[in-house]
């Protein structure tokens, strides 16, 4: 089979006439000429949105090996594609996949590099584009250029069981390591603690050459040795010219240097300002690998908590430790004021440090709070600092919360506190890096990304940007250079369709860009416990427990809007007439999850919350100690004596609860919601685990944005809105089109079709009150098309082939078609008696069918099973039917698993089969009566 060159599939659709590939000229926009300005405002951006509002692409710079001429052509598929702007995110691409590749790379920030992220910017801005960048390349920040005492730092320990009596020599092999290790301290433990000043140090008893020599008395001993550890990890995926050690975060003179080393050159690069030419740096997840130290943390811990660190740091370190009850209790705060400590320095040295840097050089900070293996601030508090927080969404990855999963796509966590930050700190553009995905390249389809963007905006997100584009010069073999994410290339089959998607996510980022958040409930976990038991530990902290990241969703099935809180927004709230208020956003109803460790400040906060009319549900616990160690007694009754006075003054407003794991959350927490009084965003008659909804405001407008993420269920249900009083239109997102959709007081009953969407728009102004004839469709009156099809078959390799006389069948299960990708038209004709108006219901589809019916188009099925509507004019009593049916091209991947760069996806892969692919049907024409 002939290899796929990187024009061929696009020249044989256009040839075919199978779909029409959108313009992009520079000064003029790409935006449909029909949309023009109607005088209202929110509407006119809605059908034409702005570039902040379009899906931005991250543009994976692969090893720096860009040039002018190819960054222009990319720059237009993107631009006709429908996208607002570009991420510049260079990377390196894997090694042992490409190999002697050119041109040759172009260090970050060498003057060749420089030029090229000029021109990207200048030929950006023809295309009425936007550019961000990343701070570095790959993550985290670093590079070869950083002085060893700017790089990355950590403490660790070792742990190895005694039995006494015993004359110890023991080489420690410190030097050795790359890089090399230096001794903190050597200690010797009971096997048992009971206190710890049972610890007995041996750290002077080693010797030249790091060989420790000791007498260990009679008994069962543990010796710990702690050591400490700087650029111990690089920069991952680390491009030409900042690969190298990362750097410590810890330490504000490190991270201002680095940071100042880009602006030096960007500022005058864009004649003075990099503003001119960028919209905001980017800093990607925290992925410090455990860095958990820096030169000044001694001294620095000692400061905020009290009292020195040193004598715990053996047993913090460890992985596990035998000790009394009390030393279990004693060690939990220590480790909770170690990780308090941490977080406030990478609050105050990095992530301010960072942020204001970008407003002193009049950019936005783009910044994802998140990270891994450690959280290295309370989530939150992370999110509330940039003016772009960014949260994250994958594909094909479930990720963590089980209970609430759909269809593979993760969207719970990160999305939601960034969005929940967003509203609190009244940001206006709250982003998500979505789409990633590294287990499903070939096999994603528009419907599989469509269903993922309505949960993005579900979640509170407000833009995406997509993960992504890889840059690839035209000369490349299929499938060109690939580092990660769903592939989002002109090779792709549905690239020519992807502007549909586009246009319709950015009319919705739009119109939430342009309103209020509404959410009257939050939800606040016990990062207190978890830091007490685990430390910064990621994976603890989201499922601890394991409802909380459930229970946002769990609630928003009934219609209600919530928000995640924390310690911060309660510690500088105002609470008055029953409202927990923080900028704009006012709460009736604060959830506490499983908590049990307050710090007094806070548990003081919650006690004046309830005396102000507030409500409060605690799940299954209530706060009954303090978390620091110093004071921790009187602490510790302070707590749980103001706990009572909130349990036992208010007991109308304030409840605790029992959730028992084996209820379904949904209906719980219903209950539970009902009985604390307190109205949803607008109730719903029958909740179902893949119905959603969001509640904005803009000035006397309200929208509600209805999502069914369930792809073979139609959910009917009764929505009943607290507003009576206003004419209900329905905008619809993929035309940009408003119809009337409901006489004030009046709403009808709701039935929203798999993974389709509903935005209502409440207007005062009633204007055209005409609602649409009400009609029906007679599907006892169905007619199935039986009759035989013809099939011209466009593979993606080029070749092409025809089949008469054709059955519709999935060509997964066809020994000669389950390697096919491309293009197939199917071509039928039939009769009808009467030629009213009709629905054509194509049945299954695998993945894009465009119709037409006697070479008038019907439109394009891209997503879930919505009928195309036949106008009566378009019948006769002969007629031609065409379904030009896309599939993706996972199954012909199948063919090209002798080529490294492909097989490496394909065996990321957690599924097995081929993907379906065709027109399956049945394929049906239903009589709509008036």
């Amino acid at each position: 089979m002939a290899m796929m060159n990187r024009r061929s599939f696009l020249q044989a659709l256009s040839m075919t006439g199978a779909v029409s590939l959108l313009s992009c000229r520079k000064d003029e926009s790409f935006l449909p000429k029909a949309m023009q300005p109607t005088g209202d405002l929110l509407y006119d951006l809605f059908r034409n949105p702005d570039a902040s509002a379009r899906p931005f692409f991250r543009w994976w710079w692969n090893d720096n090996r860009v040039r002018i001429a190819e960054i222009r052509r990319e720059l237009e598929l993107m631009a006709q594609a429908g996208a607002g702007g570009v991420e510049i995110n260079p990377i390196a691409l894997p090694a042992e996949l490409y190999q002697n590749l050119t041109p040759e790379p172009l260090p970050w920030l060498s003057r060749e590099w420089n030029r090229a992220l000029l021109a990207t910017a200048e030929e950006g801005k023809s295309y009425k584009m936007k550019t961000d960048l990343l701070i570095g390349t790959g993550w985290p920040f670093g590079g070869r250029f950083l002085k060893p005492e700017e790089t990355i730092q950590r403490v660790q320990a070792t742990v190895e069981h005694l039995s006494g009596p015993l004359s110890l020599e023991k080489t420690l092999a410190l030097a050795t390591q790359e890089p090399p290790q230096n001794l903190l301290q050597v200690k010797l433990f009971p096997a048992t603690i009971k206190n710890i000043d049972e610890g007995i140090n041996l750290t002077y008893h080693v010797e030249e050459g790091n060989i420790l020599r000791a007498d260990i008395p009679r008994g069962e001993w543990d010796l710990y040795i702690v050591f400490q550890q700087s650029g111990f990890c690089n920069v991952l995926y680390g491009a030409a010219g900042a690969e190298g050690a990362a750097l410590d975060h810890f330490n504000a003179q490190a991270v201002t240097h680095y940071l100042r080393r880009i602006s030096t050159v960007l500022n005058p690069l864009f004649g003075g300002a990099m503003s001119n030419g960028i919209r905001a740096m980017f800093c990607d997840s925290i992925e410090l690998q455990g860095a958990n130290w820096t030169t000044d943390l001694s001294s620095e811990f000692k400061a905020r908590s009290g009292y020195e660190i040193e004598p715990y740091l053996p047993l913090l370190l460890a992985e596990s430790v035998q000790a009394e009850a009390e030393l279990v209790d004693i060690l939990c705060r220590v480790r909770y004021d170690y990780s308090r400590t941490l977080a406030e320095l990478f609050m105050e040295r990095f992530v301010l440090v960072f942020h204001d840097w970008c407003i002193d050089n009049g950019v936005a900070c783009r910044y994802q709070a998140y990270g891994h293996p450690w959280l290295y601030t309370d989530l939150l508090d992370g999110y509330l600092v940039p003016e772009i927080p960014e949260g994250d969404q994958w594909l094909y990855n479930s990720g963590w919360v089980k209970g609430a999963a759909v269809d593979d796509i993760r969207y719970s966590i990160w999305n939601k506190y960034a969005s929940s930050a967003g509203h609190l700190a009244d940001r206006k553009i709250i982003s998500s890096e979505a789409m990633t995905d590294t287990s499903g390249l070939f096999e994603t389809t528009l419907e599989y990304i469509k269903q993922a963007t309505d949960l993005n905006l579900i979640g509170g997100i407000n833009h995406l940007v997509l993960h992504g584009f890889n840059y690839s010069p035209s000369n490349i073999d299929f499938p060109g250079w690939i580092r990660f994410g769903t592939y989002f290339s002109e090779h792709n089959t549905w690239w020519p369709f992807l502007r549909l998607w586009m246009d319709y996510a950015a009319r919705l980022c739009q119109i939430f860009q342009e309103s209020r958040n509404c959410a009257n409930v939050a939800i606040m976990g016990p990062t207190a416990d978890v830091w007490r038991q685990f430390g910064l530990e990621r994976n603890a902290w989201n499922l601890t427990p394991t409802y909380l990241h459930e229970l946002w969703q769990a609630l928003n099935h009934h219609g209600y809007c919530s928000d995640y809180i924390n310690s911060t927004i309660l510690r500088h709230a105002e609470f008055s007439a029953g409202k927990l208020k923080y900028g704009l956003a006012e709460y009736e109803l604060l959830i506490c999850a499983d908590i049990e460790t307050l710090e007094p400040e806070i548990m003081s906060r919650i006690l004046d919350w309830a005396t102000a009319g507030g409500k409060i549900l605690f799940i299954n616990k209530t706060p009954c100690r303090s978390a620091r160690l110093l004071n921790s007694a009187e602490q510790d009754l302070q707590v749980q004596e103001m706990c009572s006075r909130v349990l036992q003054q208010f007991p109308q407003k304030v409840r605790r609860v029992v959730y028992d794991s084996r209820r379904d959350l949904t209906a719980w927490i219903g209950e539970k919601m009902k009985a604390m009084g307190v109205r949803p965003e607008v109730t719903i008659s029958h909740p179902h685990s893949r119905l959603f909804v969001t509640h904005h405001v803009r000035e006397e407008r309200d929208i509600y944005f209805f999502c069914n993420a369930h792809r073979q269920e139609t959910l009917d249900f009764q929505a009943d809105f607290p507003i009576k009083d206003k004419t209900v239109w329905r905008w619809d997102a993929e035309t940009g089109e408003k119809t009337p959709f409901a006489l004030a007081g009046a709403m009808p009953p709701l039935s929203i079709s798999p993974l389709e969407s509903l935005l209502l728009v409440f207007e005062s102004e009633a204007g055209d009150q005409t609602l649409p004839q009400q009609k029906s469709i007679d599907e006892a009156a169905a007619i199935t098309l039986t009759g035989a099809w013809e099939v011209n078959l466009v593979h993606v390799d080029g070749a092409a082939s025809s089949r008469t006389r054709f059955e519709l069948i999935d060509f997964s299960q066809d020994e000669q078609l389950n390697t096919f990708s491309g293009q197939a038209i199917y071509s039928t004709t039939f009769r009808v008696k009467e030629r009213g108006e009709m629905l054509l219901d194509l049945g299954q589809v695998f993945d894009i069918a465009q119709v037409s019916l006697n070479d008038h188009p019907l439109g394009v099925r891209w997503w879930g099973k919505k009928p195309l509507r036949i106008p009566s004019a378009f019948l006769k009593k002969k007629n031609q039917l065409t379904i030009t049916v896309t599939t993706t091209l996972f199954n012909y991947m199948q063919t090209l698993q002798d080529r490294a760069e492909v097989s490496y996806w394909l065996e990321r892969r957690k599924r097995t089969g081929l993907v379906s692919a065709g027109l399956v049907g049945p394929v049906r024409l239903i009589p709509i009566r008036s």
